[in-house]
């Protein structure tokens, strides 16, 4: 965790940014404030299930201070995990009104209630009035109109948030396409919460520019750029990139540690081997050929080739450049 510079958070995504991923970065690379970790399945009659207290539970993220998120449209359900959120330690839970995923979005959850703004009325109104922790929220621009965000801004002004985290893209654009940084300034605008800015901050030269175009942004949230470059939250902070020997021993030990926690925790080398090429997908971008990387990785099928593989990876030359000169 840091306390100097700019308030940088790490984004949730699902299958990546879990405890062992978000304490294992905190103590190899640094740099982030806290992270909001991918959002919590609801059930009917059930609270939180064990996976889901191991994975947030405030003595498991010692490392990473993290607020839980819940994607919810019954305000029953909702009130109810987070009144067992409360009782595991928590002071503040995100609401995700931003997943942009046609399996949730299609089903009313997530950017699919922001068509809805009376219906997000509705549901912080009953939630609100027994939620004893700080609620904030996380949205799109909108579901497929990028101005749904204004109907929304004016309906979550009313009522007591403690921070509001744009993505500044539409739920149709899913990650593609571009972020548009004008409708975001509009909203920070319009916002009356502590606003955190969130989509395509990839490099200190980006993000220097962000802050110029939305000055008052209390914050900033990071997402797939960290993820392919885990030195950029120091950069940002405005540490120099290290050396080329230093990132490689520094990835090295990243992915050691990741592969240690993993095979303590899933079941087999198959559910291993998968979940590793996950990160690959990402950490692949730290290296000066990336498509090469995720080839050699994805065609292992074994606990000794992949071994094989990753050791020949780490042989292989670094980004050079560095992140801020992408």
């Amino acid at each position: 965790m840091s306390s100097v510079g700019p308030t940088l958070i790490l984004a949730p995504i699902r299958g990546v940014t879990d405890v062992l991923y978000r304490n294992t970065f905190a103590r190899c690379f640094g740099g982030l404030d806290r992270a909001v970790a991918p959002f919590i399945h609801l059930r009917r009659g059930h609270g939180l299930r064990p996976a889901d207290r191991q994975q947030l539970a405030p003595e498991h993220n010692r490392e990473l201070p993290v607020i839980p998120q819940v994607l919810a449209h019954s305000p029953a359900l909702f009130a109810a995990v987070v009144r067992g959120l409360h009782d595991l330690g928590h002071g503040e839970v995100n609401w995700n009104l931003g997943c942009p995923q046609p399996t949730v979005a299609g089903r009313g959850r997530g950017a699919g209630l922001l068509p809805h703004p009376e219906r997000i009325a509705s549901i912080l109104e009953q939630v609100l009035g027994q939620c004893p922790v700080r609620l904030s929220v996380k949205l799109r621009l909108g579901y497929r109109d990028p101005d749904e965000f204004l109907a929304v801004l004016d309906v979550l002004n009313r009522f007591p948030l403690s921070e509001v985290i744009l993505h500044a893209r539409t739920a149709a654009q899913l990650y593609g396409g571009t972020v548009d940084v004008e409708r975001a300034a509009r909203a920070l605008e319009l916002c009356r919460h502590p606003f955190v800015y969130n989509g395509d901050i990839n490099t200190p030269q980006g993000f220097r520019d962000l802050c110029r175009r939305l000055p008052g942004a209390a914050g900033w949230m990071l997402g797939r750029g960290v993820l392919m470059c885990p030195f950029l939250p120091a950069q940002l902070r405005g540490t120099p990139l290290p050396s080329a020997e230093v990132r490689r021993e520094r990835l090295r030990d990243f992915h050691a540690q990741l592969l240690d926690g993993y095979r303590q925790r899933l079941s087999g080398p198959a559910h291993l081997l998968n979940k590793m090429k996950e990160h690959w997908a990402y950490l692949a971008f730290s290296f000066a050929a990336p498509q090469e990387v995720l080839a050699r990785i994805r065609q292992s099928r074994a606990p000794d080739a992949y071994h094989d593989a990753v050791a020949r990876v780490f042989d292989q030359p670094l980004d050079g450049l560095g992140a801020g000169d992408r």
